[in-house]
């Protein structure tokens, strides 16, 4: 994450193809579904906020891939179809 550091993720063993590696997992068999981070002091600074007093912790959930999970979904794309 270019924006944190040190930063972490929560992967879990891809559904689509149970982690031998696919299209959906590009092949590595892990699909990302949470990642986080301290957010770097110069993103601080650039937004104008005092990197010596404050610190910042940024997060995100992947909730399509957790609902891909759920429902059986092998392809992203289909959630944002009409």
């Amino acid at each position: 994450f270019p924006f944190t550091e040190p930063s972490v993720e929560v992967d879990v063993s891809c559904f689509a193809c149970g982690g031998c590696g696919c299209r959906l997992c590009k092949g590595t068999g892990w699909i990302e579904v949470l990642g986080a981070g301290i957010v770097n002091k110069k993103v601080l600074e650039n937004c104008g906020i005092d990197s010596e007093e404050y610190s910042g912790l940024a997060f995100g959930i992947g909730i399509e891939r957790l609902a891909m999970l759920k429902y059986g979904i092998n392809n992203i794309k289909l959630l944002y179809q009409s």
